[in-house]
Parts: C-alpha cells; sequence; structure tokens
C-alpha cells in the first residue's frame, strides 16, 4: 500500500475544477484523471468480498472501480433505475461506498442505514424513502422481517450471504446516468439524539463539494496515511472516503470502534491522521494504552459531535515525549451540513476554552441567527445557520421539517451557539436540550464540560432536564470508577463547581451502572431524548443506591431556594 498522495498539487486542482464532477460519477472521474490507477492505495479494517468470491483488503482505484461497475450492472439487471432507492443495511464494512457509488452511476440512490441501527429505525427509514429493494445480511433481516409487509413499493430483499458479489461485468456506457447538479445520489440518517433520524439527502453536487474544497485547498504531509475509524456509512466517512479516491490518499477505512479497537487497529496499521466519533475518542481517553501504541498518529479528527476537552488532553497526551506532539481538529459538523464547516485546531499548550468549536472554512458562510432571522450581536446566543455547497437538499418525503430548518437564507443545524470578537463560535447546547429551570437557563453541554474538566472521578456524563412537581431541573447521569456509593459527595462536588461557574444546580445524579443507564445511539452519541423520558416525573422515579437527590429537592420552591 502507498505511503503518499497520487495526485500532484496540479492535477488535484485541475480535477476540482471540472464542472461535471459529482457524486454520480466518482470513480468514473478518478479514473479519468489518476496517473496511474494500478497502486493500491485503500486498505479495508474488514474484507471485502470481491467478483473472484475472494476476500480482499486492498484495494487500487482500478480494482474499486471494476468491482463498483460489476455492482451496478447487477443493480440493472435486478431492474434498478434512476430515482429508485435501494437501502443498504449491512456489516459496517467498507462495502457500503462501493454500494453507493455503484447504485449512483444508475442514477439511483442509496439508503444508507447504520449497521447499529434498531429495527424501529431501520423500517421507519424505509417507509419514508420507499425503497424497490433492501440489501442486507441474515442477522438485519431477522431483526425487520415482520415489517417488510408493510412497505410500499418493496420489490425484492438481498441477503449478503446468498449474493456476496456479482460476477465481473463492465458498465455499458448506455446505463450511466448523467446527473444535473441538484440530483440525489444518497440518504443517509441523523444521528437521532434529539429527536427521530431523518432522512438526509446528498446531491451530485453537494456531496462533492467539501471533497473539492479539500483538493483546492489542503496540501498532504509526506506520508500521509488516514484512518477512517467511523460508521462506514456515515456521511462523515462517506466524503472522506470521496476525498480519498478523488485525491488518491492512502486510507485506511476502518470501522466504529471502540476505544481499545481504535488503538489496537492504530498500533496495527500507523495512520498519520486518525477520523473517528466523541464515543471512540471518551473510551480511548479513559485507557492506559500501552507506551507508544498511537505514537504513529500527528492528527486526530473529530466529526459530528463536539468533543468534552478533558478527553482531547488525554488523548493528545498519549503520545511518547519525545515524539512532536499532535494536533486535535475538532471538526464541528452534521449530516445535514454535508462537511465539517467550523475547526478547532488544540495541541497539549492550547488554553482551555470550553466547546469553542473555532472558526468556519471557507466552503461556508455561518452565522449565529434570532428567531426573526437576523444576526445575532457577538456574545449573545442564538441558532446556528449554515449556507455553502455541501448543504442539503432537504429532507426525503419530509418537506415540513426541511422548510422549518431554514431561516433567512441559513439551514439550522438545531445547536445554540454564540460568536466572540476575534470571530470563534461557541456551542452551548443543543436547542432541545437546553434546560429552563428556576435558576436560570441551564446549557446542558456546557454544564457537562465543567464536570468533566473539573472532576476527575467523572468519565462521561449527560445533563438533561427532568420534572419535579411544577418545576424543571437538571438531572445528571455520570460514568465513574467511584463506587455508587459515592453519588451523594459527587454530587456535592458537581453543584459547589456548577454554582462558582454560574450554572444551575443539578437536582438528581445518578451513577450509570449498566449501559442501559447511559443510552447512546447508533453513532455513540448519548440518547438524551430517552434520558428526557425516564426522568420526565421524578415522583414518580424510585430512589436506587446509585442515586443521590439534593437537598433543595425536598422544597417544592424550588425557585426560592438559595
Amino acid at each position: 500500500m502507498t505511503t503518499h498522495a497520487l495526485l500532484t498539487p496540479a492535477e488535484r486542482s485541475r480535477l476540482a475544477a471540472m464542472p461535471e464532477l459529482g457524486g454520480g460519477n466518482l470513480l468514473a472521474t478518478a479514473m479519468a484523471v489518476h496517473p496511474d490507477p494500478h497502486i493500491p492505495f485503500i486498505r479495508t479494517g474488514r474484507p471485502v468480498i470481491n467478483t473472484a468470491g475472494e476476500e480482499q483488503t486492498e484495494f487500487t482505484l482500478a480494482q474499486l472501480d471494476a468491482l463498483t461497475q460489476s455492482w451496478s450492472v447487477w443493480y440493472h439487471e435486478k431492474g434498478v433505475g434512476p430515482r429508485d432507492r435501494v437501502a443498504l443495511y449491512m456489516a459496517d464494512t467498507f462495502a457500503y461506498t462501493i454500494h453507493l457509488n455503484a447504485l449512483a452511476q444508475l442514477g439511483a440512490i442509496g439508503v444508507l442505514i447504520n449497521s447499529k441501527a434498531s429495527p424501529a429505525l431501520a423500517l421507519g427509514l424505509c417507509a419514508r424513502t420507499t425503497p424497490v429493494g433492501i440489501y442486507t445480511d441474515l442477522d438485519r433481516l431477522a431483526r425487520i422481517e415482520e415489517g417488510l409487509e408493510s412497505l410500499d413499493g418493496l420489490r425484492w430483499v438481498q441477503l449478503a450471504e446468498d449474493v456476496p458479489a456479482p460476477a465481473p461485468a463492465a458498465l455499458p456506457d448506455a446505463w450511466r446516468f448523467k446527473h444535473a447538479p441538484e440530483d440525489p445520489v444518497s440518504i443517509m440518517h441523523s444521528s437521532g439524539t434529539t429527536g427521530i433520524p431523518k432522512a438526509v439527502t446528498q446531491t451530485h453536487a453537494s456531496s462533492v463539494a467539501g471533497p473539492r474544497f479539500r483538493l483546492q485547498n489542503y496540501v498532504e504531509p509526506a506520508n500521509e496515511r488516514m484512518m477512517t475509524a467511523q460508521p462506514q456509512s456515515h456521511l462523515g466517512c462517506i466524503v472522506y472516503t470521496a476525498y480519498s479516491i478523488l485525491a488518491g490518499t492512502p486510507l485506511v477505512a476502518l470501522y466504529d470502534p471502540t476505544g481499545e479497537e481504535l488503538t489496537a487497529a492504530v498500533h496495527l496499521h500507523r495512520p498519520k491522521g486518525v477520523m473517528a466519533f466523541a464515543h471512540a475518542y471518551s473510551e480511548l481517553a479513559a485507557l492506559d494504552t500501552p507506551a507508544g501504541a498511537v505514537d504513529s498518529v500527528d492528527y486526530w479528527v473529530n466529526m459530528g459531535d463536539a468533543i468534552h476537552e478533558a478527553h482531547i488532553g488525554a488523548i493528545l497526551a498519549k503520545r511518547s515525549p519525545d515524539q512532536e506532539p499532535p494536533t486535535f481538529y475538532d471538526r464541528f459538523g452534521t449530516t445535514e451540513l454535508g462537511w465539517g464547516l467550523v475547526v478547532q485546531p488544540r495541541t497539549l499548550a492550547s488554553e482551555r476554552a470550553d466547546r469553542r468549536i473555532g472558526k468556519p472554512d471557507p466552503v461556508a458562510e455561518v452565522a449565529v441567527l434570532r428567531a426573526d432571522g437576523s444576526k445575532a450581536p457577538v456574545g449573545e446566543v442564538g441558532f446556528f445557520g449554515a449556507k455553502g455547497p455541501s448543504i442539503t437538499a432537504g429532507y426525503w418525503n419530509d418537506s415540513d421539517t426541511t422548510y422549518r430548518s431554514k431561516l433567512g437564507g441559513y439551514w439550522l443545524t438545531g445547536d445554540l451557539v454564540y460568536q466572540d470578537v476575534d470571530g470563534n463560535y461557541f456551542v452551548v447546547d443543543r436547542t432541545k436540550d437546553a434546560i429552563e429551570t428556576a435558576e436560570g437557563t441551564g446549557y446542558s453541554v456546557l454544564m457537562e464540560e465543567m464536570l468533566l474538566s473539573e472532576i476527575s472521578s467523572i468519565t462521561d456524563c449527560a445533563v438533561v432536564a427532568g420534572r419535579h412537581g411544577e418545576q424543571i431541573v437538571p438531572v445528571a447521569v455520570i460514568i465513574t470508577d467511584e463506587s455508587p456509593s459515592e453519588a451523594g459527595r459527587l454530587l456535592a462536588e458537581a453543584n459547589a463547581v456548577l454554582a462558582n461557574a454560574g450554572h444551575p444546580r443539578i437536582a438528581v445524579l445518578d451513577v450509570a451502572l449498566t449501559p442501559q443507564d447511559f443510552p447512546v445511539g447508533v453513532t455513540g452519541k448519548v440518547l438524551k431524548r430517552e434520558l428526557r423520558e425516564r426522568y420526565g416525573d421524578l415522583s414518580m422515579c424510585a430512589s436506587p443506591a446509585n442515586r443521590a437527590v439534593a437537598a433543595f429537592m425536598t422544597d417544592q420552591r424550588v425557585s426560592e431556594v438559595a
């Protein structure tokens, strides 16, 4: 596998300037411009079955193109054509990229469903997108089989065990769809941390807007090798893989790992850069990793959800002291934004700045908006809005939510932010997660940041709104190595930290004992909507041994407590 990017800066610029480049002709365009498509540059964390029926873990561009063309022919022979949707619900491997591009070349639209998606989530996405077919496996079919009869328009279900790979075939030019910029090429779903996951549409143009920007504005370091340690169905992984294919940048396409699996994969593959989710980073931060295990990594990248400062520092400190200090690039993005539009680089020497997400890349324009669509002044909390070529065309089959997500010409991400005098943006919370208490608005994200930074025994936490009689109060669920019997002491420490920083106090603190106590979604984000439901009536909740209740909770007049 090569250790250097295959395109020169001049070739990258020419490719980025091609107006016809898009998600529907990604591989064909790459094949047309690459000087040597026979150099291996992609390694997969899990094997992919090729047309010879063999497991393959390293790919040249030519091999990738040939396998994708073979799948395009297979889908065409199944009757799949332009505008048809096909749901992909399978093991977390690089095969997601192959199937997505195979469908896009026909003008069809891949509906990428996370491998860990629950039956309700998978069937809900299928109900909204009405696929003509589903490519899945035995395990996942068993989860959704009872609900298939209710899906309109479903013509076939194909098991990966029966067709792990198609026969070798070349896609005739006459079968290739000629995309306009606004033609849809993919549907991916949001994380569902605050509500039901949405079916996010990306187009021929928007799906490569981020990669196009990176081709023009980024110089690959020597011996570059990026590891995408994310669900291979997730937009962040898909768009970076598109960039890798176009630029010929060496790539290790892993999967969504645990902290231990990420450590082992880094030690094995020696990437220079790692892109992963916040849950993997929080687990990695808590591990006692062997000396030198992650020394190859010059930079870490977070995509999707702003990561906690304490976790960043712990990860950066894992590199051996005789090595150059690494950098952590905290990129703020959502499935709807199509790219990590705002970035904050951090090193061990960086000053602490809770939830600072940094400054936007020139690929997009961002703003803090008031409810009337006007721009908020510096320091005022408002809605995060963005406009640019990478942003979604909207939610499939849901124009109501699409239009409600637009304000003043900007796309709303559902985040509350503010901007400082230096142009840096700070995320304070999700709009649905802010807690309106008698002591003032509690921004759960900032409260979590304080607890993680100031109380070392708390390794992860979630703060949500609970109801106590007529009052809304903050509730914290924490992960800690401390005994559950220490919940009372931890609550007292937490409230001292929060009060000193001007935040509302925690009313109830639960020490998580099981994964069910700290629920996370398919992308590893905490499912706060489930926690809000759990604590919707605290008077009905039992008081287990792992719970501490603040003294002011014994007084119904919460607003009068000093």
